[in-house]
């Protein structure tokens, strides 16, 4: 399949959940993507530290949880890459194997944009790519920078209050997620022992 329209959708994804794959579906239909990548971040410079499952583990949760659409595909691209997984290098890299032709669509929490000012080379990665958010419970979008705020869609889809942060403290605690991720996740999860 000749990939014109790709969305690039990164995160720590540590677990990945039904909210990301909700958000990942209504990018593809209003952006008329022929594929959408979920790249794990290996290191993400925002969030040192904060990672809990292995790179390994959160790039199989996301195989698990993609595979059962057609659209959608997992990327390895920056857990095999070695120190800090920045998204203007994710984009230079995808740019060379899907060539100039390919129009990226970047994929951004409205938490993650808010801070866009703070990443390295965010005047490239808009450049690289069309910028497309989601709402998020609590964000409102009114103070980012004008010099971005103009440049970005911004998708109306339902929010979806779960976090994956929740997701740990609910394993940790033993309490059921099966409503929070898909079951081969949950799965997962349980037979890893992760989150305890």
């Amino acid at each position: 399949m000749n990939i014109q329209r790709l969305g690039v959708y990164g995160g720590t994804f540590d677990p990945i959940h039904a909210g990301h794959l909700v958000i990942a579906r209504g990018v593809v239909e209003h952006c008329a993507l022929d594929r959408l990548l979920f790249i794990p971040s290996a290191r993400p410079p925002h969030k040192r530290g904060h990672a809990v499952a292995q790179p390994d583990d959160r790039y199989r949760m996301a195989q698990l949880a993609a595979r059962n659409d057609p659209l959608f595909e997992v990327s390895d691209a920056e857990i095999n890459r070695p120190g800090l997984s920045y998204t203007v290098d994710t984009l230079e890299a995808l740019r060379e194997i899907y060539g100039e032709a390919c129009a990226f669509h970047l994929v951004i929490g409205a938490d993650s944009l808010l801070e866009i000012d703070t990443w390295h080379a965010p005047d490239r990665v808009f450049e690289l790519a069309t910028v497309v958010t989601v709402p998020r419970p609590g964000k409102d979008l009114s103070g980012l920078d004008p010099r971005w705020r103009d440049r970005v869609v911004s998708l109306q889809l339902p929010e979806i209050d779960i976090s994956s942060t929740d997701i740990r403290r609910r394993v940790k605690a033993g309490l059921p997620i099966a409503h929070l991720v898909p079951e081969e996740v949950a799965g997962y999860i349980e037979e890893r022992g992760l989150y305890r």
